[in-house]
């Protein structure tokens, strides 16, 4: 598949960068960030649907090695999201799904977020199940399905 191998690599550099975060210096830290983050984006160019999720979580609201990201990007998390869901990746859907449950980026649409998250559910994701499940309840209570 388009990408497996350079995801692969970035997945390497991941698990040293999280497994022994405080054994690295802050500018080896920084330099292997940097390495994965260039292998996402050359995965996720290339099409792979897990390379496009990772991506997007590079421009998220909670970065890699925690605290707030100074690369958040609402509208390259949305982007890369869309893109790995239409690929097929349940949690691109359950992530994409709470953008449009909270209006970020996008117009607020729960019940198109409730159509995201029940597709995330369909597709595998444990979160995807819970959250369709909490939002039907959400919505029915509201009156808004039956």
């Amino acid at each position: 598949m388009k990408g497996e191998v350079l995801l692969s690599k970035a997945k390497k550099i991941f698990s040293q960068l999280s497994k022994y975060p405080n054994n690295l210096s802050l500018s080896k830290r920084n330099e292997m960030y940097w390495e994965y983050f260039k292998l996402l984006r050359c995965s996720a160019y290339l099409g792979n649907p897990e390379g496009q999720y990772d991506y997007a979580q590079q421009f998220d609201s909670i970065s890699l090695l925690g605290g707030n990201n100074p690369l958040y990007n609402v509208n390259k998390c949305i982007y890369w999201y869309t893109k790995s869901a239409t690929s097929g990746f349940s949690e691109a859907y359950n992530n994409l799904a709470g953008f449009y449950e909270e209006g970020l980026g996008v117009k607020k649409d729960l019940l198109l977020s409730y159509e995201l998250y029940k597709k995330a559910a369909e597709l595998g994701s444990y979160l995807g199940k819970k959250n369709s499940r909490l939002m039907e309840k959400y919505l029915k209570k509201q009156g808004l399905i039956n």
